[in-house]
């Protein structure tokens, strides 16, 4: 969790010190936070999850081959390192992204974020 996410001590501390019974102030102290490009960040949300799909590659074959297959089989993909794969979050393509490998682990680098248009 970076330091603009987590609440800092005069938040909290402020929280414990109003009485039980007294009024809330709910009003902001600062202006909500933006990202780079201008939309409102919403910190109540950050611990939903989502699932999140990157396709690697596709392949082709006649079932009779697939019922072939074993433990140990190889399907090659039409994908190679570095080429760009689409990248979504509960199916909604959300970016692009460049196939890569990093310290023996296959990787996905984001390259560019998808715009959605009006529904």
């Amino acid at each position: 969790m970076s330091d603009d996410d987590a609440m800092n001590n005069d938040d909290v501390d402020d929280i414990f010190d109003q009485a039980p019974d007294a009024p809330v102030d709910e009003s902001p102290k600062t202006p909500p936070k933006q990202n780079d490009s201008g939309d409102r960040i919403v910190p109540a949300v950050h611990g939903v999850g989502l699932e999140v799909s990157a396709i690697l590659g596709t392949a082709q074959m006649p079932v009779s081959q697939l019922l072939k297959m074993g433990r140990g089989a190889v399907v090659e993909l039409d994908k190679y390192i570095g080429d760009t794969i689409d990248i979504s979050i509960n199916d909604q393509m959300i970016a692009r992204g460049e196939v890569m490998i990093k310290e023996d682990r296959l990787c996905v680098e984001i390259i560019e974020m998808i715009k959605r248009t009006g529904d």
